[in-house]
C-alpha cells in the first residue's frame, strides 16, 4: 500500500505536469528522435522490472519495424510479419511480461489489413502502418505511469490505454 500512497490525492492536471516535463526530458534527451525515445522508455521500463531484459531487444526491434515502415523505408506489410513474428513467439513465452505482451500487441494492431483487389487486380491482403507511429511511443509512456501508480498492473493497463491513445492519435492526426 506504502507505493501506492503518494498518488492518493494527486489531481489529472499534476499528473499531466509531471508527465509532460518527463516527456520534454525524455524528448530532449534523444534530441527530437521519436526512435531513440522509445528506447529510451523501453530501458526506464527494464530498470523499473515491468519488462525483463531479454525483451527490451525484441521490443526495440518492434520500434524499429514500425519506424522504418511508417517512414516508407520499409514495406509495411515485412514489417507486419516481422512485429506479428515477435509477439507469437512472447505469445508462446510462458515468462513473458504484461507490459512486453501489451506493448507487442498495440504494435502488431497498428498495422490495418486493407483489400488490394480494387485495381482490378487479384485480392489479396496489404498492411497499411498507422502514419504516425505514435502507437509504440504512447504504448511504452503509458506502461511507465501506469506502473508508477500502480506497479505491474498498473504498467500492463497503462500500455494498452496508450498504445490505444496512440492509434487514435495515429488515425486522426
Amino acid at each position: 500500500m506504502s507505493d501506492k500512497k503518494q498518488v492518493l490525492g494527486v489531481g489529472a492536471g499534476d499528473l499531466q505536469s509531471a508527465v509532460s516535463r518527463e516527456s520534454a526530458r525524455i524528448m530532449r534527451e534523444a534530441k527530437g528522435d521519436r526512435l531513440k525515445a522509445s528506447k529510451i522508455i523501453l530501458a526506464r521500463l527494464q530498470e523499473m522490472g515491468f519488462i525483463t531484459d531479454a525483451e527490451v531487444p525484441v521490443l526495440g526491434r518492434i520500434c524499429e519495424e514500425g519506424f522504418a515502415a511508417s517512414s516508407g523505408k520499409k514495406e509495411a506489410s515485412a514489417a507486419y510479419h516481422e512485429v506479428r513474428k515477435a509477439y507469437d513467439k512472447l505469445l508462446l513465452d510462458p515468462g513473458a511480461s504484461p507490459v512486453a505482451l501489451a506493448f507487442a500487441s498495440a504494435s502488431a494492431g497498428s498495422y490495418v489489413a486493407v483489400d488490394d483487389s480494387e485495381g482490378g487486380g487479384s485480392t489479396g491482403v496489404v498492411y497499411k502502418k498507422s502514419g504516425g507511429n505514435w502507437q509504440e511511443t504512447l504504448a511504452g509512456a503509458g506502461a511507465a505511469i501506469g506502473g508508477i501508480l500502480g506497479g505491474p498492473a498498473g504498467a500492463g493497463l497503462g500500455t494498452i490505454i496508450g498504445g490505444v491513445t496512440g492509434k487514435i492519435v495515429d488515425e486522426c492526426l
